[in-house]
């Protein structure tokens, strides 16, 4: 199965995971608020002093600035499955007060996600795949899905707090994780001085160099779960010419190789292409 990130600007994103392996995934940030439906195996997550698991069938909804430490678990035999849906906050805003009895702060798992639900879903999924859907539909297709999650669950995500530091230089770098960038040319783009972006994001227990990694890392992450890319593509779109290097960082932030995500179980033409690109 031929695996893509979906994502349709100002609207939201999509994105079908497989894994092979269990490996547990340290401090994995949500930068959106999120809904991950499990289709194959289960999910373990951490955050804080909570522990919640997602067995197959259910769902778990993220409120956006989050981090979570999280395991996928295959089945006995098989491959861990799962989709998500990621909504801008524009697309959020309309039900984050209006609907819903409960406002999810952190994360809450949806145990028998109704019919109408997964319907909505992939009603949302194929929205955003289809570049031919005007987008005020693709909008009303993920809004749909936040109805649901509302009249069926009882539940809504709350409305998005104003942007700590760290998340609005989370957001520039994830736009464009492959450029160079330095704090000057952040700082300017956020109308400060460099010291003073310093100061701002360790007041916030964050370095500007530990924060470009985590982001480019992190957005990695979701590239080998969610694509068919081999990884010195992936290493590229990181910012990173040396896949090499790509791969020190990476085990670095997340204790395991990249390769390690997508398990030995890989497509035959996309194994010997990548050991075409190392022997180059």
């Amino acid at each position: 199965m031929e695996r893509t990130i979906t994502t349709r600007p100002g609207i939201g994103a999509s994105a079908r995971i497989l894994q092979y392996g269990g490996l547990e995934m340290a401090r994995v940030p949500i930068d959106m608020a999120m809904l991950i439906l499990v289709t194959a195996g289960s999910k373990l997550m951490r955050w804080g002093n909570e522990e919640r698991l997602i067995a197959q069938g259910q769902a778990i909804m993220i409120a956006p600035g989050q981090t979570f430490d999280v395991t996928n678990r295959r089945p006995h035999e098989g491959v861990y499955e799962s989709v998500w849906l990621a909504w801008e906050p524009a697309v959020v805003t309309p039900y984050a007060a209006a609907m819903g009895e409960v406002a999810v702060a952190d994360a809450c798992v949806i145990a028998c996600p109704d019919p109408a639900l997964l319907q909505s879903i992939e009603h949302a999924r194929s929205a955003l795949a289809d570049d031919a859907m005007p987008a005020a539909i693709a909008t009303h297709r993920m809004q749909e899905v936040l109805l649901c999650l509302a009249v069926h669950g009882g539940v809504r995500f709350k409305p998005e707090a104003p942007a700590t530091l760290t998340q609005r230089v989370r957001a520039l770098i994830k736009a464009s994780p492959a450029d160079d960038w330095r704090g000057p040319d952040l700082a300017a783009q956020l109308a400060m001085s460099e010291a003073t972006l310093r100061r701002k994001l360790a007041a916030e227990g964050m370095s500007l160099s530990d924060l470009l990694v985590d982001v480019r890392m992190s957005l990695a992450l979701i590239q080998l779960q969610s694509t068919d890319h081999p990884v010195s593509q992936i290493a590229l779109d990181s910012g990173y010419e040396s896949q090499s290097r790509f791969a020190i960082r990476f085990r670095k932030r997340f204790g395991f190789a990249p390769s390690e995500v997508r398990g030995h179980q890989r497509n035959p033409a996309q194994h010997q292409q990548e050991n075409t690109l190392r022997q180059a």
